[in-house]
């Protein structure tokens, strides 16, 4: 397994895997999964941590941390692992490289939303917030659902 920065050639095979799975739909009206195009900008960008994880030259996981540095906070948007690769502690390794990228950056804070990953999360000491519903208006087409 090899965890390393995303590169133009790789945006095909995660837009593939992120946009055929059902954990990433906030809401009807808007699309389920970054768009191409969207994932093609986060790489080589100092305000994007965009992470994929190779076995055999296969992506079988990525994440994108959104980074803001006037606030010195981080928010964890994915880390998603395929499914037949879970419960091999691949999701740890790729929040273990997460939490200490951010640190040598001198980021104070990190979030993340989820709510199927409450407890591995918990695990790392994040403390789960109260509850609030996600809203979502798509000020483009290209976040539209067609």
């Amino acid at each position: 397994m090899k965890i390393r920065i995303a590169k133009k050639e790789d945006v095909e095979q995660v837009w593939n895997i992120g946009n055929n799975v059902s954990e990433f739909k906030t809401a009807e009206n808007v699309i389920i999964f970054w768009p191409k195009e969207t994932l093609e900008n986060c790489i080589d960008k100092d305000d994007i941590l965009f992470y994929v994880v190779e076995i055999e030259g296969k992506i079988i996981g990525f994440s994108i941390v959104n980074l803001n540095k006037s606030l010195g906070k981080a928010e964890i948007e994915n880390i998603y692992v395929s499914p037949e690769y879970r419960k091999n502690k691949i999701g740890t390794s790729i929040l273990d490289e997460i939490l200490q990228e951010l640190k040598v950056r001198k980021y104070d804070n990190v979030n993340c939303l989820t709510d199927e990953a409450i407890e591995f999360y918990k695990r790392y000491g994040f403390t789960k917030g109260k509850g609030f519903a996600w809203m979502d208006i798509a000020l483009s087409d290209k976040f539209k659902r067609g």
